[in-house]
């Protein structure tokens, strides 16, 4: 086990009875969530992309096999979350930089509370959207589109606009920082939590699940004008961290945050670190816009498409230190 400087000064330091946010982490989360209300789409606006035959549309496979596919997904998302929250449980330790004020102590993530983190937030919504999307192309197949409601529709397609970009901002941000700033603060004993079960399928089938949709399944689109959506789920949650910081450890132990860089108590570093999350997650957004016309310069040929989907998930996964 490594232990730097920065840990053993905090492992003395005061508990903090509190850690309020900086008031430009504030100001700057307020103002991003107005802009991004204010521009979201119109209903208008989805129902023109939001159709049937939209989500009933297979690449390479009818209606009945992409219904069963997507509906298989989505089984296997609820069971790993059912087997999350009635499992024992994880008490992981936090990591702060070596600026933070917080002492680090274990936070106890067991039944409803082990969805606190965004990974498992990302991790639900992934699978309420292969049920969604995957009910759609099933009724349509035994003649029951009548059945479809819009609002039906436009949740399969809104819900897709969210995870997809999500689910990639989680993958990297895991591989790019949370891992390797993990490893390097307490070695191996560190990173368990990923290399766990729950941690490398979370982190990882939930990538490969989006790849296979956009790739392999029903090629759902992620549309630029829609670009508003994906980011309010990340302000959301950065609300959420805030207020759930004084709940999350031990009695006694003090504020606590599940991801170093959510941090109230960096100051500005705070305020940078929501910054970049929130460029990185519209990066994700454009790119999946663009992924359909990228699929198109393939000629849509299968073994492309599988090559795709390999290359992809080598950025972005990773099993092991």
């Amino acid at each position: 086990m490594v232990t730097t400087r920065g840990q053993s000064k905090r492992c003395d330091a005061e508990v903090l009875a509190s850690a309020p946010p900086p008031y430009h982490s504030v100001i700057f989360v307020l103002l991003a969530g107005i802009v991004f209300v204010k521009c979201l789409p119109t209903l208008d606006q989805i129902d023109d992309v939001a159709t049937i035959e939209t989500l009933s549309s297979g690449l390479f496979v009818g209606p009945t096999a992409l219904a069963i596919m997507r509906l298989l997904i989505a089984a296997f998302v609820i069971s790993v979350t059912v087997m999350r929250v009635m499992g024992p449980g994880l008490s992981p330790q936090p990591s702060y930089l070596s600026l933070s004020k917080l002492k680090p102590a274990p936070i106890r993530l067991v039944g409803l509370r082990s969805l606190a983190p965004f990974t498992l937030w990302c991790w639900v919504l992934l699978g309420v959207t292969f049920v969604l999307t995957g009910t759609v192309p099933l009724l349509f197949a035994i003649d029951r589109s009548d059945l479809i409601h819009p609002w039906h529709l436009r949740l399969a397609l809104m819900s897709f606009e969210v995870s997809a970009p999500c689910a990639f901002l989680v993958s990297t941000v895991v591989k790019y920082a949370l891992w390797p700033h993990a490893y390097r603060s307490k070695g191996s004993e560190g990173t368990a939590v990923f290399r766990s079960f729950y941690g490398i399928v979370t982190h990882n089938l939930n990538v490969i699940f989006v790849i296979a949709e956009v790739a392999l399944l029903g090629g759902l689109p992620v549309v630029m004008s829609h670009v508003t959506v994906a980011p309010l789920l990340g302000l959301v949650y950065v609300i959420f961290a805030w207020s759930m910081a004084n709940s999350l450890g031990k009695e006694g132990g003090g504020p606590q945050f599940l991801y170093f860089f959510l941090d109230t108590t960096l100051g500005w570093t705070t305020t940078k670190a929501l910054v970049v999350l929130l460029a990185v997650l519209l990066a994700f957004y454009v790119t999946f816009s663009l992924i359909d016309d990228v699929l198109e310069l393939l000629d849509g040929a299968l073994l492309m498409h599988l090559t795709s989907c390999v290359l992809v998930s080598c950025l972005v996964c990773k099993i092991r230190d």
